[in-house]
């Protein structure tokens, strides 16, 4: 029963992290029976330590899944939600990740999910249940790595080149810890990883990374916050069909560097503004996704001459009760605090652009009649913002349409590629 569950971890893992992230993730799990533990609130934690520093392509996260006493997946997996959240730059990281054992659920498969070609220890797996001021430990079998085997603990998708053992050079507590080597793994090229292709630009003071690909009229992507251009896996071979791709990491973002200017959505479409200049590019189609969205907006306004058609997804002008669910800003003001008191400081680029989040844009809608261009102006249904924001601003745009995509939340290129994508090349090709 437990291979069973361990199976149908790895492929509902493997999809939702592939859908999360874009990118392909390596894990380390095992399964733990908390059947004695259910409808109770449990703490996973683990000792993490960076060989690497920390960046948007090389991370660790802590992860749960729970199964049922049939070998069914019942939720998807939950995950650290900011790898960053926890880290310290050569120190020895304490992740914890918090959460409710389902009322039905017999069994929790735990680990972690490791994504890029970083190198990590790892040690002191604990995994508790909260129970009013109790906190009672659930046995996780070697969980410090103490064994000489590495059982119970299983990997899946491991790239050629990583290796994973125990090792005796840099234990947290006792004598050994579990070490997670990726830095000589061969990960296949992709969108946001592809050395074939890849360049880098100076602009304003930061090299921004970029890719491009296809042959056709120019098409623009610009990501959301924290993110990278990967996230536009699932668009990348239907977008290069018809037009010439060209995607770029923002600044402190992907393989893009930052420097200590402050963050704003003006500075990155700036940027945009530049880059563009020195590929010469004017009339260029442009796809934003969330802050990409509030980027292209704010492009389209300054410069309306660069944009020739732009369809953003998941924009907002401003951060208020009426544009955005107050859950999200309730999340965020938390995550920022765990980050100081986790000693993170306030030049540490996750830091920044959390607070970006929270503080802007700060777009007034009547400036958005400064954009000459045709705008297909899409949200999900259940998205981040009500539809009556995304409203405001379609109807602000002189050349603006509305799309609200039924069923759809925010993640809909991840999670509906498919529609999204046709949504989108009706709008270019048609409007």
């Amino acid at each position: 029963m437990l291979k069973l569950i361990l199976n149908l971890f790895v492929f509902i893992f493997s999809v939702v992290f592939a859908k999360f992230s874009g990118q392909k993730l390596y894990q380390v799990y095992q399964g733990v029976n908390v059947e004695k533990y259910q409808g109770k609130n449990f703490l996973l934690e683990g000792k993490i330590f960076y060989n690497n520093e920390i960046s948007n392509t090389s991370w660790i996260v802590l992860t749960t899944v729970p199964m049922n006493n049939k070998g069914k997946v019942m939720k998807d997996p939950v995950y650290t939600p900011d790898a960053g959240m926890y880290y310290k730059k050569g120190e020895w990281s304490s992740y914890e990740m918090k959460g409710k054992i389902d009322k039905k659920a017999t069994g929790l498969v735990i680990g972690v999910a490791v994504a890029g070609t970083g190198s990590y220890y790892l040690d002191d797996f604990k995994l508790f249940v909260l129970d009013g001021k109790d906190k009672i430990e659930i046995p996780v079998k070697n969980g410090g790595f103490e064994d000489v085997s590495l059982m119970p603990w299983q990997s899946h998708a491991m790239e050629k080149g990583s290796q994973m053992s125990i090792s005796d050079a840099k234990p947290f507590s006792g004598k050994q810890s579990l070490l997670i080597d990726n830095s000589a793994a061969y990960v296949k090229p992709s969108l946001g990883n592809n050395k074939e292709v890849g360049k880098f630009m100076d602009v304003n003071g930061v090299k921004l990374y970029y890719e491009v690909y296809g042959q056709g009229e120019p098409l623009l992507l610009i990501h959301g916050n924290n993110s990278s251009m990967a996230s536009f896996s699932n668009q990348l071979d239907v977008l290069t069909k018809k037009y010439q791709v060209i995607a770029v990491d923002s600044r402190g973002q992907g393989n893009s560097t930052s420097n200590d200017v402050k963050l704003t959505y003006e500075l990155m479409a700036d940027d945009v503004n530049v880059f563009l200049d020195q590929l010469n590019l004017k009339d260029v189609n442009v796809l934003g996704w969330s802050d990409g969205g509030n980027i292209a907006l704010i492009l389209g306004m300054e410069h309306p001459e660069k944009v020739k058609k732009m369809a953003i997804m998941g924009a907002v002008l401003y951060n208020n009760k009426t544009s955005v669910d107050p859950e999200i800003n309730k999340i965020l003001n938390q995550q920022v605090a765990e980050m100081k008191a986790n000693g993170v400081s306030e030049n540490d680029m996750n830091y920044r652009l959390k607070m970006l989040l929270l503080n802007e844009p700060n777009i007034n809608p009547d400036s958005l009649q400064k954009i000459t261009a045709p705008t297909l102006v899409m949200a999900g249904e259940h998205d981040v913002m009500p539809e009556k924001h995304t409203k405001l601003i379609a109807d602000k745009i002189p050349k603006g349409k509305m799309l609200i995509f039924k069923g759809g939340d925010h993640e809909m290129p991840s999670n509906n590629p498919q529609v999204f994508n046709k949504a989108v090349l009706d709008f270019f090709e048609g409007f």
